[in-house]
Order: C-alpha cells, then structure tokens, then sequence
C-alpha cells in the first residue's frame, strides 16, 4: 500500500493517437510553458483510483478492473471503428458525406465518453469531503441494509461514473441526438486533461451531466478522437438544424478547427495535448497559447 501507482486519467491508448514514437508535446496553462514527454508522464496521477478505506471492493479494483480490462479495450476498439468509418467516408473526396452509425454502436461510444467525462481530477474535486450511502441486501441476513461510504475515490466512482441511474440517463441523451464527425486533413485537432467538451447552448444551462439536468439543458458536446478526427453531438431541439444533420462526415474549415481548439484549450484543467510543438499550426490564436 506504500507503493505509488501512476494512475492515468486520461488513457494511454487514447494519447498515443496524439503521439510521435510515443512522444508527446503538452503546454501548461499554469506554468505556461511547453513540454516534450513520453505518453507515460502525461494525464496522470499517483495512485489516482487506489480505493483505502474500504472491505468490499479490492484496493485496485476501479484501476485494474474496471478501466484497464474493460473500458480500455473497448476504448481502443472505438477509436480503431470510427478512424475506419472516416477513412472510407473521405475517399469520395467530398465535404459532406453520410455515413451509418447504428443505435448499438452509438450507445457503445456514449457510455464511454461518459466515463471519460466523469473519471478526471474535476470531478474528484467536485465530490471532495461528500458521503454516499451504499444500499444493498445483506448475503448474511439477507436484510436491506445501508452503509456510509467516506473513501474519495469510492465517492467519486458511485456518483459518476459508476453511477447506473446517470449513466443509463446520460447515454440514453447523447445517443438520440444528432451525430457529426468533424475531419481535418492536416491533423490539427488539440486535446487536453478534460478531453470530453461540454458547451451548454445557453447561460442557464447546466455544463455538467445531472439526473435533474439531462434533457433539459440543451448542449453541444464533442471529443476529439485523434488530430484527425473529433466527433460532435449536437441537441436535437437546436432549431438552426437540420433535419438531415446527422450521421455525417465533415471536412473541417479553418474557423470551426479553431472554434473547437479554443474551447478545448479552455476546457482544460492544465495541460493541452499538441502534436507538434507549433501551436500556431492549429487554427488557433496564438495568444491563446498564455491563457
């Protein structure tokens, strides 16, 4: 239990799209400077997921288990089906094109931009010195029983991202929305610690997924895939839409490019992932660089 355990909250295979031979390039908002790293030293935190106050779930059951048997893989899995969907999408060499992207599949990629949204330091923050009460039956008594949990990182897991009623809530928004994928030729997508982006359409409306708020707060959320790749989904009920603006591949233009690249580099928490040390090469503002 002494042991530090470098914990990513942001997965390894997920960044090495970001990556050149495993190398990576990240900007600190805080320390506002540049740095060149292994993919290993980045979105990371030490022993972040150890649960240790606690009997019924094992020490490393949430890191081990959850993420790297489970969502990770399918993670992995995701990223691989849509780069495959865009590839042949972008051989008709057009600006638009319409691609099939079934219920099934989009609750697949719903449930797992959902845990990457709610797995981050933020929301650890944000659940800090709470309590959550565990009920259950007892395999003893057989008895309804319920039990205060204290742990951080067990308040944390069971408020979001093992929390089943706001996942199947969550899942069920994103995936009756409208779908885009956004393609950029010149790979100048940015991604950062908080990689999931989500913008609500007016002040009012929430900027985090709630049970009271999901469904009535109209949003745009996307999540960069690779330095290629960024898949939107928009509020159906957003009247600027169309009603074929869905399942679509987009060539991405300069001025969304860089309206995407801002919002990331202000949804971050400190670190922006760059491909390349060169910010000036992403669509963006330089000065955007020292935020």
């Amino acid at each position: 239990m002494g042991v530090k355990l470098k914990h990513h909250t942001v997965p390894q295979c997920y960044l090495d799209h970001f990556a050149t031979n495993g190398q990576i390039y990240k900007y600190s908002k805080v320390r506002k400077m540049h740095n060149r790293c292994s993919v290993k030293d980045v979105c990371e935190s030490n022993s972040f997921y150890l649960i240790k106050l606690n009997s019924w779930w094992k020490h490393l059951e949430i890191e081990s288990d959850f993420f790297a048997k489970n969502v990770e893989p399918a993670l992995s899995n995701m990223i691989d089906v849509i780069e495959k969907s865009v590839k042949n999408a972008v051989r008709e060499n057009t600006n638009v094109v319409k691609i099939a992207i079934d219920q099934e599949t989009r609750k697949s990629i719903a449930s797992l931009i959902f845990i990457q949204f709610y797995r981050t330091p933020r929301f650890r923050n944000f659940y800090k010195n709470k309590v959550v009460i565990r009920k259950g039956i007892s395999s003893v008594t057989h008895t309804y029983t319920e039990e205060k949990v204290t742990d951080e990182v067990l308040v944390h897991a069971l408020s979001t991202f093992c929390n089943k009623p706001l996942f199947k809530q969550t899942v069920d928004y994103l995936s009756n929305n409208k779908w885009v994928i956004r393609y950029s030729d010149k790979g100048v997508f940015l991604t950062s610690d908080n990689p999931v982006v989500w913008i609500p359409l007016k002040e009012k409306d929430s900027d985090v997924f709630t049970i009271d708020n999901i469904g009535k707060s109209r949003c745009f959320l996307y999540y960069p895939i690779t330095p290629q790749i960024v898949l939107e989904i928009y509020d159906k009920n957003m009247k600027s839409l169309s009603p074929d603006f869905d399942n679509l591949v987009i060539r991405g233009d300069a001025e969304h490019e860089s309206f995407l690249n801002i919002n990331t580099i202000i949804n971050a928490a400190d670190d922006v992932i760059l491909r390349d040390k060169d910010i000036s090469a992403y669509s963006i503002d330089i000065k955007l660089n020292i935020i």
